[in-house]
């Protein structure tokens, strides 16, 4: 054990004199005087991306399932580090995907001295490391030394990138054959262990119908109700609607959403989305916002004619650096007539002064993945995450997107994460995609509900 220690001293003062040795020349003011410092220390850490050659399940258009190799990437946005310098460890904050390959990652950091590390696995020598272009496996811990130029202060850190322990390659649906009376695509919501799909009629009125969680097969009887199926929103645990006159109405979940009263005297002709602390609407002229529906606040003016209006969905979510900041994200389809495939975001806090304005997220050439250009489309939060299913030429709901920046771009991810295989050929009409606690529901209109989870 003695000699395994001197052994890694040594190398250590090995390090310590490489690294005054590089230090001193960037460190001279002039002939005679050499400036060094004890100070030592890596100020910020984090990864490039990281792609994985994983095994994956292709269906033909019977539904045939093949196994195939594909890559697949996370994004280095999406890998995110909390370095603790007391004591001395730089660890992953979330656990990655159990099929990310940590054999050969790129680290990229900045310091205050030079940064060392077992660039070979399982070897005692320490290598200097170049950010952003090095790779090193994660696979165990990994010690880099950060030396100091006064060739004799070091720190050391302990790296660690953690992965999930489960294991996935798909996502698998399971289907069941409904009741569902409806016509052409639904604005679902999950709202107390209940499923409620907002629709139309055969005559084009507004209708809802609900199921219970366990039992997807049976749904209620449609209501015709008094507000426009594309402007209902979830705000503090209430439905509320556009009706017909231009007012807001109300409706309770323990009602099934069946009885509506007026909420507001306050005229609009859209209501976009709802967050924790705000609902929101166009009245003509401007977005506004309340928390109680009596007092409205401006929230600008600009791109409204880029609002939604059919195949409106919002959501929000806490940010990563703050629970009480919330990034809300509205898309759709505009009336406008190019892009009509539309996303809005803004940051909403219960304190006026960080509370932001809705953006429109324009689609620039800096940006080539943005929302595809579906011709009816439903989009889900699902585990912090934006996921899309839509129709576009021959592809019928049959590619699921993904936005993992609140829907500034958007990726295709079927070939890792098909959607049903039989959505072609046993869907009939309009689909919408729904989240259900940790799944999936994609709901059609001729009765089929697919059920699926990523865990």
């Amino acid at each position: 054990m003695n000699s395994i220690k001197e052994n890694k001293l040594w190398n250590i003062a090995l390090v310590m004199v490489f690294a005054v040795t590089c230090m001193l020349a960037s460190c001279i003011k002039n002939e005679d005087e050499v400036v060094t410092t004890p100070e030592c220390a890596i100020t910020s850490f984090n990864v490039g991306s990281i792609t994985s050659k994983v095994k994956a399940k292709r269906y033909d258009s019977q539904g045939n399932a093949t196994d195939t190799i594909v890559n697949k990437v996370i994004s280095s946005s999406e890998i995110h580090f909390n370095i603790d310098q007391l004591n001395g460890h730089i660890y992953s904050i979330d656990s990655l995907p159990n099929w990310v390959d940590l054999t050969k990652v790129v680290p990229s950091f900045s310091s205050n001295g030079t940064v060392f590390g077992k660039v070979v696995k399982d070897s005692e020598l320490y290598y200097p490391l170049t950010s952003g272009k090095d790779s090193i496996d994660f696979t165990k811990t990994v010690e880099l030394i950060c030396g100091a130029s006064d060739g004799i202060s070091y720190k050391t850190y302990k790296v660690d990138i953690y992965k999930s322990e489960n294991s996935i390659d798909t996502l698998e649906w399971t289907s069941v054959n409904s009741n569902i009376q409806i016509v052409g695509q639904s604005k679902p919501f999950f709202v107390n262990n209940n499923i409620f799909a907002f629709a139309e009629n055969s005559i084009g009125s507004t209708i809802v119908t609900y199921a219970n969680r366990s039992n997807p097969e049976y749904w209620s009887t449609p209501a015709v109700i008094p507000v426009k199926k594309e402007s209902v929103v979830v705000f503090n645990g209430k439905f509320y609607g556009l009706g017909d006159d231009g007012c807001i109405y109300s409706s309770s979940a323990n009602d099934k959403a069946q009885a509506w009263t007026k909420a507001s005297e306050q005229k609009v002709e859209k209501i976009i989305a709802a967050d924790a602390y705000y609902i929101y609407a166009f009245d003509g002229e401007n977005i506004i916002s309340s928390t109680d529906l009596v007092n409205w606040i401006k929230e600008g003016n600009a791109d409204t004619d880029m609002l939604p209006e059919t195949c409106v969905s919002s959501s929000y979510l806490s940010t990563r650096t703050n629970e009480n900041l919330l990034a809300v994200s509205l898309t759709g389809i505009s009336g406008s007539s190019a892009p009509k495939n539309v996303c809005w975001f803004k940051i909403s806090s219960e304190n006026k002064n960080s509370n932001q304005k809705w953006g429109y997220i324009k689609v620039t050439e800096d940006n080539p993945y943005g929302l595809p250009d579906f011709e009816k489309f439903s989009v889900t939060l699902y585990k912090g995450e934006l996921y899309a299913i839509g129709t576009k030429g021959n592809e019928y709901y049959s590619i699921l997107y993904r936005s993992s920046d609140n829907g500034i771009t958007w990726h295709n991810i079927s070939e890792m994460y098909p959607t049903p295989a039989d959505i072609k050929t046993k869907g009939s009409g309009a689909s919408s995609i729904v989240t259900v606690g940790d799944e999936f529901w994609i709901i059609n209109e001729g009765g089929m509900i697919w059920r699926g989870s990523i865990v």
